[in-house]
């Protein structure tokens, strides 16, 4: 979760892609000037409504599994999260997946017979975090 890139600095880049040096070169064109007009008014409105939303998915996962390795999960319910701003909850999400981490090595340290099998749920989320991770920075990877 916290390896994904900023949706809102994505959809900047490309904009400014089109304002900057699409749109210039397409003086001559009238249609094709409005239509890259339009595109960028469209993802300044993708923009808007992923960033009010983004995270809370993540979060409702998290939730679900009912893995209690943090008071994070029991100090922030659904509506509660929904409310913090996109900073706020990525530094939540971001300090949730360190106590993750830690947990997996503490139980792994402290419990010789330790072993996180496949199947199991804590594997199951991580094995889902890192697809999902993976995804975004190569959506060619399947497995």
């Amino acid at each position: 979760m916290q390896y994904r890139p900023e949706t809102k600095e994505l959809i900047s880049a490309i904009q400014d892609f089109l304002m900057k040096d699409l749109l210039p070169k397409l003086e001559g064109d009238d249609l094709l000037s409005y239509k890259t007009l339009v595109s960028w008014n469209m993802l300044g409105v993708i923009a808007r409504e992923t960033e009010s939303s983004e995270f809370e998915g993540d979060w409702n996962r998290i939730l679900e599994l009912n893995l209690k390795i943090s008071k994070l999960e029991g100090d922030f319910d659904k509506i509660k999260f929904s409310s913090l701003s996109r900073k706020e909850k990525y530094k939540l999400l971001l300090d949730w997946n360190q106590e993750f981490a830690k947990e997996i090595r503490n139980q792994s340290q402290n419990n010789p017979g330790f072993d996180i099998k496949p199947g199991s749920m804590v594997w199951n989320f991580a094995k889902n975090q890192l697809k999902e991770t993976l995804s975004v920075s190569n959506p060619r990877f399947q497995t």
